[in-house]
């Protein structure tokens, strides 16, 4: 793939989400980082497809994105998929109080950290090789 420029307005935004997750595991305020870490691989696998394609799909899906970027050429591998996969669930269930299949806590807040962080590395990856 040929070097592809990411829209600036994308991944700054992407960027303050993944710094306040960080900020927020540190501070104990699990479900928040969760929910910001699903925003910042959501923002830059979107900044991906826009930089390619020009548009993106109207979805808070990370595996529905992924999928996207496979259907446009790119090697999305299968452990991307279910890191898309476990933070996907996070736009939601973070925000709505009531049952929640888990809790939140520190393991499920770096774990989110860690996964987003994936998936961001290899968008930056695959932008500019």
């Amino acid at each position: 793939m040929k070097n592809i420029r990411l829209p600036a307005e994308w991944t700054a935004k992407a960027d303050v989400f993944m710094r306040e997750a960080e900020r927020h595991v540190s501070e104990g305020v699990y479900w928040l980082a969760c929910f910001e870490a699903q925003q910042a691989a959501e923002l830059y696998l979107k900044a991906l497809i826009v930089g390619f394609a020009g548009s993106h799909p109207y979805t808070n899906d990370i595996v529905e994105l992924l999928e996207t970027l496979r259907g446009l050429g790119f090697e999305v591998s299968e452990q991307l998929i279910l890191y898309g996969d476990a933070l996907t669930p996070h736009y939601t269930l973070a925000r709505y109080p009531g049952r929640k299949p888990f809790e939140y806590n520190h393991s499920r807040g770096m774990r989110c950290l860690e996964q987003a962080r994936n998936i961001v590395e290899w968008v930056r990856k695959v932008a500019d090789p």
